[in-house]
């Protein structure tokens, strides 16, 4: 430490400048050693480091992009370690990202893994511990108006006026059992609908649920409101109450051609001779999921000879629904459960009496068979009693918040 100047002894300007910055010296480095200590500012702000940042590929797991930067197995090992309580890798997804900070040593410092949007989890290393924690960025969601004329189709015309495919899909899905969105829409046709739009700050990330939906086609007005009832089940109404779900499916999978249909004398291809097929036969992959074609329970599910292993499925007015020759079952399917419209009950195989992978599909009503490729309709479930005083504050509120719409009627 330079000595002070006694007093009356004169000092240099020279020595004096460095008197000055000696003690500014000591006082900012014993501003920096409190601030250490309160971490408010690590002296390892002031160290050289090393970031490694990258991005998962098609079928790349974090290990094995960990792998391709060089890193060590020993340290892979332990970052994945120190994850896996907190991380369902099973959820990566290509584009997921991280950043590696090493410090001037080639010691681990800290590591950030980000999935997706909203999901990032952070390993920083304290002293010799290794601290790791998780964090979700929220969605903020918005009830917006969407409007507007179909000028070529529903999908084409939803992206024209800025909004996403997915949003089309979802708006279609709504009136699937009163309109064919290939088919039926028309030049000047009108569509509307209040959505909820999820943002991260200002991002758009996805849409949520359509809270009301509105078509007019040929002088027809189809509107579908959602409404979730005492039970917690939501489904979407007309504005006098009863579901819009008010068919059967038209088919209980995903198929290429019917290569039997629905006939009193049909060639057997094993048995020989002719004999009745009450059935349509859907030819499919092995493995192919079969959709229940209606709400329900299941009525019987197991093996039935000829029929290989085989669901029935009962439905409201008489209705019940066969499924045959399955090579397996889906999950917790099993007499007496309860199954929703197009939930996966089973599989596609060729079991029992039969030439190979198909499925066997059969409808009767009231105990005897009909052909399901007619277009049979089922009444929808109308919202309970209980629930209607209710149902009927939801429906006005949101119509009102539709008719805000400022969209001009089409000219004809």
């Amino acid at each position: 430490m330079v000595p002070l100047p006694s007093k009356g002894q004169k000092v240099r300007p020279r020595r004096r400048v460095v008197v000055l910055f000696l003690c500014l010296s000591s006082i900012l480095a014993s501003l920096l050693f409190v601030l250490h200590q309160l971490q408010l500012f690590p002296f390892s702000a002031w160290e050289k480091v090393t970031t490694i940042e990258g991005e998962l590929k098609e079928g790349e797991s974090l290990s094995s992009s960990l792998q391709s930067q060089g890193l060590s197995p020993r340290l892979i090992a332990s970052l994945i370690q120190n994850l896996r309580p907190l991380v369902d890798f099973r959820r990566s997804q290509p584009k997921d990202r991280y950043r590696l900070v090493l410090d001037r040593k080639g010691e681990f410092r800290s590591f950030l893994y980000q999935m997706g949007l909203l999901e990032s989890y952070e390993i920083e290393r304290v002293g010799e511990r290794w601290e790791t924690r998780k964090r979700i960025r929220s969605l903020k969601g918005r009830q917006e108006l969407v409007e507007g004329v179909v000028e070529a189709s529903l999908f084409e015309d939803m992206e024209r006026i800025g909004e996403q495919p997915g949003l089309a899909i979802d708006f279609a899905q709504i009136f699937l059992w009163d309109i064919d969105f290939h088919t039926d829409p028309r030049v000047n046709d009108r569509f509307r609908m209040i959505v909820e739009k999820l943002y991260l700050d200002e991002q758009f990330v996805k849409y949520g649920k359509i809270f009301v939906a509105q078509y007019e086609n040929r002088g027809r007005t189809f509107t579908g409101i959602c409404f979730q009832d005492g039970k917690g089940r939501e489904n979407y109404y007309s504005p006098d109450g009863t579901s819009l779900r008010k068919a059967l499916l038209r088919s209980p999978l995903q198929f290429n051609r019917i290569t039997s249909k629905y006939t009193r004398s049909r060639l057997h291809p094993i048995l020989g001779g002719y004999r009745p097929h009450l059935a349509v036969d859907y030819a499919a992959p092995h493995g192919a999921p079969v959709w229940a074609v209606a709400d329900g329970w299941v009525k019987r599910c197991g093996w039935s000879n000829g029929n290989g292993n085989c669901i029935v499925l009962g439905h409201r007015n008489g209705f019940s629904s066969f499924y045959n020759h399955l090579s397996r079952f889906a999950a917790r399917i099993r007499k007496g459960v309860r199954v929703k419209q197009r939930q996966i009950i089973g599989y596609v195989g060729s079991t029992g009496c039969s030439t190979g992978p198909h499925l066997d599909y059969r409808l009767q009503k009231d105990g005897s068979f009909i052909n399901p490729l007619r277009k049979i309709m089922l009444p929808g479930t109308p919202v309970a009693k209980a629930d209607r005083s209710r149902f009927f504050q939801v429906r006005d509120e949101l119509m009102r918040q539709l008719e805000r719409s400022n969209l001009q009627q089409p000219s004809c």
